[in-house]
């Protein structure tokens, strides 16, 4: 009984302390990247027909940036694959992100040695990159993305003689990149902030005022359409992947 016990408290203290603050949010950003990122910019720097040294080396330094785990890391992954990214890129994004964040580098140089978390970062980018290659080599994926590059090139097209959009065009295009920008940085911010090891007493304020913060934005900023179609795409990778 007491082996029992210790047990199910180990799984409510792996619930409590990984999946509700981080598991939980990285699926609502995986389930915004499928909704509201524009997939032929994925598509462009990321895909399959993306230049090898502009998709790589963009994927491994997204994975630096994130503070993720293993588990925390499939539905992001998840979600830039089914927005466009190429299985390369994207399995190179996997591989970096839970092995060569700021958070695990900082903690390996501090508890083993930053000669160790040097190594850490070199040979995790160095793999990363390699198997990255290997797999978009073994599995060739459908050209599916051409018809997105298309039309961005046609949409280039359309700007004027001195290859500026529009006016009207240029204040919605920056409006839209604003608040995607403010959308996404909170997001991450709450993913960040509840993988930290910082006590409740601090983490509950910062986190309750990016919450509200967050649902400032989508009350004013987002129409009921895309707000639907990020809870639809968020609990399509819920389901997939919770389990």
């Amino acid at each position: 009984m007491k082996i029992i016990l210790g047990g199910l408290y180990a799984l409510y203290d792996y619930l409590l302390h990984h999946v509700l603050t981080c598991l939980i949010p990285a699926f609502f950003i995986a389930g915004a990247m499928a909704a509201l990122l524009p997939k032929e910019r994925i598509t462009r720097y990321l895909g399959k027909d993306a230049p090898k040294y502009i998709a790589y080396p963009l994927s491994v330094i997204a994975g630096l940036l994130l503070a993720v785990c293993s588990c925390a890391v499939l539905p992001l992954f998840a979600g830039i694959k089914k927005k466009g990214a190429g299985i390369g890129p994207a399995i190179a994004f996997l591989y970096t992100a839970p092995a060569t964040n700021i958070l695990a580098i900082v903690f390996t140089g501090s508890v083993i040695g930053w000669d160790f978390a040097l190594a850490r970062i070199v040979l995790s980018v160095t793999f990363a990159i390699l198997i990255g290659l290997i797999i978009s080599g073994v599995f060739k994926e459908e050209a599916e993305e051409k018809e997105l590059v298309q039309k961005l090139l046609e949409e280039e097209e359309k700007m004027d003689g001195i290859g500026k959009l529009p006016i009207h065009k240029k204040i919605i295009n920056g409006l839209t990149h604003s608040r995607l920008l403010a959308f996404f940085a909170t997001l991450f911010a709450i993913l960040i902030i509840g993988a930290s090891k910082a006590g409740n007493q601090v983490k509950i304020p910062i986190l309750s005022g990016l919450i509200i913060f967050l649902i400032w934005q989508l009350k004013l900023r987002f129409k009921k359409e895309e707000i639907k179609s990020w809870f639809r795409e968020t609990y399509i990778f819920f389901k997939t992947i919770f389990p």
